[in-house]
């Protein structure tokens, strides 16, 4: 009976077979006859109706057509063809978990449709739509909304459909609340009820508005509209389906937030049921999400090995068969953090730390797919809440073992969350320099697109009423479609960055502190002589940053006042900060020191702080930091460590605006610098109106040394940091990378070390941004400048220049002769008058051309020609 049964199912198989090879053979047969008939439209149709048909298989299909395609589309029916052909391919990839492939396809469709204005195409629901969800998916928010925008404009220009108007506004609300813009989502999802869409539509909105509550925190209010939601739905097709799926996932993230684990899981098992008899084989990254979050219900009852299991589920889901096929996926970011919190509750800390690193891996592979700096940075702060996870469990085990390799797993994961998005622009600025593709047409459509992107932000800012805002969007959309162009074609120019090991080896020989200042607590890592000494651990980072901000905002950005008025509590609160942060590294008087501060201490200058608690209202007797210690500061070590074209000359140009027109206060002591400056220093000096953005330009390739004496500071509603050049402004977006650059650019002018502080990322600075376009090191202030102070220190520091050729060093120097020279006034010796001017940067030398000394000139060509009179004098008369 068996051997029977075995007989039909064999049978049955070579009936399969055979009609399936008979319907290859015939489709076959249609292709050879469309082809020689030249037939594109009804040839592209055959085989994706084949496609459609065997879904497993649909991506290679449509891989296959583009690649034995015999011509291009040519009339408009054919057009539509490819433009379908395009779109079905994204589709497929995205159905498979290919987020990256999706987008690329949605993208190439974008343009077709955009270069043949294939208006009967409907390109909202078959590209916008679901391009703007792929970038909402890789967290790229700022290219879905403008996506997202662009979707609006198009219905309302050309199709109004107020249920496909709700859904966009609907994936508009998704992307506020990922960027965190709570009140903008709940603005899109009120427009798009207020539509009054069709019952499909408003489930989704609904759907989203609970999400926009939990996030909100208001998670009884989430949990009652998601259960009314999930109330008004019933499975019945593949599209209700899934909605009914995300309420049910929806659902399930609200009950875990509220430790209701068993309605957790039941709406979560409910979720994957749908998926499974609707989508059996697609919707990968769903079932992925499901199986992390049914993981962390088991995490959350204490059931690591089941949390483990699942977390597996995810990995097989999105193909990750071993660490060497890791992608940049929010998914994988996920059940790689799952992973390492269930290792830690089995007491498996190596193993947890893997993950960790695993989870930074995959983050990092997503942020070199991300277009706009503001996206990375933003990347940045969630990467840094991982990277504090490492470095605790980094800090644990190396006090159990002793083990020196986790001394610098704490460097790496600390470097993880320093001026990432800074080394890119670096990197990438270097790369773009090189004569390799400066004839390209593509670079010179990229360098087309900065200018005028630099033009319109430039317009925004002084002319907000024009609102250029729109155009900015959409040129910045299409520079990211150039520079992925050009990434693809210059594979050099592709950044992977990511690193497990920093070489400290390659460190200068004196001492630097990194710190990292967590959600939990204050990492402050020692190097010395390329070696890490310690990693101190500082408990109550709340409490730590709360009182380096009052100490800040008191004495520095509200000004003198305080410090002035009550010297001796700023005494007493200056010790107490030096003892919290620095007095545990023991430093050694003389040493040199580097400071790679993070957060909040991205502010402060370390060398006013007071080392010893014995005041006097001496103040020159005061035991600032600066008399013992030398130091210098830099964004990071892996931005030390970039390599960046030497500039070998020894010119020096000094751009000078004093303001005497125009609304602006007049920095009379601008004319005093530059006048001291001159008598130690041989250059090019300009000023007032012969100051500008073209005469800057000219000058800082060719400079070793550009000086910039101003009005500075952080412009507009986005605090944009702007150097005043008179009748014209230049903004930090404005800079940009050159062939050469200065090795230094000393910035005397307020605030041009301040900026916004970008957790994860550092202060977005004027300084940050001349390092950005290849300047070696910056002088700049972090806090508004006494003018006369900062004229005499400038001057004295081109003097020790000249003496010592170390730039770091000469500035020290020259805080150190403002304090020790006879002062009018005991007051003028706090730290707000002289020490808010810091190197950052790379250590070097510089030399600088001394200015002719005509009097000591003259008086020898004098004594000359008097010699030779009297020798002829004398000579005559013999």
């Amino acid at each position: 009976m068996r051997c029977r049964c075995l007989k039909y199912v064999c049978l049955l198989i070579l009936l399969f077979q055979s009609s399936s090879l008979l319907a290859q053979s015939d489709l076959q047969t249609k292709l050879k006859s469309f082809k020689a008939n030249n037939d594109l439209s009804n040839w592209i149709y055959e085989q994706l109706d084949y496609a459609n048909e065997n879904p497993q298989t649909a991506t290679n299909t449509i891989l296959k057509i583009q690649q034995e395609r015999w011509r291009n589309a040519q009339t408009a029916e054919e057009r539509f063809a490819w433009l379908n052909l395009l779109s079905t391919l994204a589709y497929y990839q995205l159905l498979e978990g290919n987020i990256f492939g999706s987008i690329n396809s949605y993208e190439n469709a974008l343009s077709f449709f955009r270069k043949h204005n294939i208006l009967d195409y409907d390109a909202v629901e078959y590209i916008f739509k679901p391009l703007g969800n792929n970038y909402t998916r890789l967290g790229d928010y700022e290219r879905a909304l403008f996506i997202q925008k662009q979707s609006i404009e198009f219905q309302h220009f050309y199709n109004e459909d107020i249920n496909k108007t709700a859904a966009i506004y609907c994936n508009m609300a998704i992307s506020y609340r990922s960027m965190g813009k709570l009140e903008d989502a709940y603005k899109a999802i009120r427009t798009g009820l207020a539509l009054k869409p069709d019952h499909f539509n408003r489930i989704m909105l609904n759907n989203v508005y609970a999400d926009i509550l939990y996030d909100d925190q208001n998670f009884t209010k989430a949990a009652t509209i998601i259960e009314s939601n999930i109330s008004k739905q019933k499975a019945s097709n593949v599209e209700n389906a899934y909605w009914l799926m995300s309420s049910y996932t929806t659902a399930g993230n609200i009950y875990l937030q509220l430790q209701q684990i068993g309605k957790a899981n039941t709406a979560y098992s409910k979720a994957l049921q749908l998926l499974n008899q609707y989508y059996p084989h697609k919707r990968l990254r769903e079932r992925a999400n499901l199986y992390t979050q049914i993981g962390a219900t088991y995490l959350a009852q204490g059931m690591p090995k089941e949390a483990i299991d699942y977390g597996h589920k995810t990995l097989k889901t999105l193909g990750i068969t071993s660490t060497k096929n890791i992608y940049g996926d929010n998914k994988l970011v996920e059940v790689f953090m799952l992973l390492a919190k269930a290792n830690l509750q089995l007491k498996q800390s190596e193993k947890a730390l893997t993950n960790i690193n695993l989870s930074l891996l995959s983050a990092d592979k997503i942020r070199n797919e991300f277009a706009a700096d503001k996206t990375k940075e933003r990347l940045q702060g969630y990467l840094k809440q991982i990277a504090e996870q490492g470095i605790e469990i980094s800090y644990h085990l190396y006090e159990q073992t002793k083990d020196e390799k986790y001394l610098q797993q704490i460097l790496a994961l600390a470097e993880q969350s320093k001026s990432r998005t800074l080394l890119d622009q670096m990197q990438r600025n270097q790369q773009s320099a090189s004569k390799n593709i400066k004839g390209d047409s593509l670079f010179l459509r990229k360098q087309n697109l900065e200018r005028n992107i630099s033009y319109l932000e430039k317009q925004a800012i002084e002319e907000p009423n024009r609102n250029p805002t729109k155009n900015i969007e959409g040129l910045k959309y299409d520079l990211a479609l150039v520079n992925k162009a050009l990434s693809k074609k210059y594979q050099y120019l592709n950044l992977d960055d990511y690193q497990t090991t920093i070489e400290t080896d390659k460190l200068a020989n004196h001492r630097f502190i990194e710190y990292f200042i967590g959600e939990k607590d204050v990492y402050i890592i020692n190097i010395h002589q390329n070696k890490i000494e310690n990693v101190i651990k500082l408990p109550n980072a709340k409490g730590i940053k709360l009182e380096l901000q009052k100490f800040l905002q008191t004495y520095f950005h509200n000004g003198a006042n305080a410090m002035l008025n009550n010297p001796k509590a700023f005494f007493q609160a200056s010790h107490r900060i030096y003892q919290l942060i620095l007095e545990p590294i023991k430093l050694k008087p003389n040493e040199q020191l580097t400071i790679i501060p993070d957060g909040v201490l991205g502010y402060l200058s370390f060398d006013g702080l007071i080392t010893r608690n014995n005041y006097t209202e001496n103040i020159s007797k005061w035991p600032f930091l600066i008399k013992y210690i030398a130091t210098d500061y830099a964004f990071s070590i892996q931005t030390l460590q970039t390599e960046k074209k030497v500039n070998t000359s020894t010119s020096f140009t000094g751009l000078f605006i004093t303001h005497s027109e125009g609304n602006k206060r007049e920095l009379k002591a601008i004319t005093t610098e530059a006048d001291l400056i001159k008598k130690y220093v041989a250059g090019d000096f300009l000023f007032d109106k012969a100051v500008n953005p073209q005469s800057f330009e000219q000058l800082f390739t060719k400079s070793r040394v550009m000086h910039i004496g101003t009005h500075a500071y952080l412009t507009g509603i986005n605090n944009e940091p702007t150097l005043d050049f008179g009748k014209e402004k230049m903004y930090l977006f404005e800079l940009s990378a050159k062939q050469s650059a200065p090795s230094l650019v000393v910035l005397s002018a307020c605030q041009t070390a301040d900026g916004i502080l970008a957790n994860g990322e550092g202060i977005i600075s004027l300084s940050r941004g001349f390092n950005a376009i290849g300047t070696a090191a910056t002088i700049a202030s972090l806090w508004n400048v006494n003018d006369e102070a900062a004229a005499q220190i400038m001057a004295s520091f081109y003097q020790s220049l000249e003496k010592t050729k170390d730039a770091s060093e000469a500035l020290r120097e020259a805080k150190l002769n403002w304090l020790n020279s006879p002062k009018i006034s005991n007051a003028v010796l706090l730290p707000y008058y002289w020490d808010s001017l810091i190197y950052m940067g790379k250590s070097q030398k510089i030399d600088i051309n001394r200015p002719l000394n005509w009097l000591l000139y003259s008086s020898i060509l004098v004594t000359t020609i008097i010699g030779i009179i009297i020798y002829f004098f004398l000579r005559r008369k013999a």
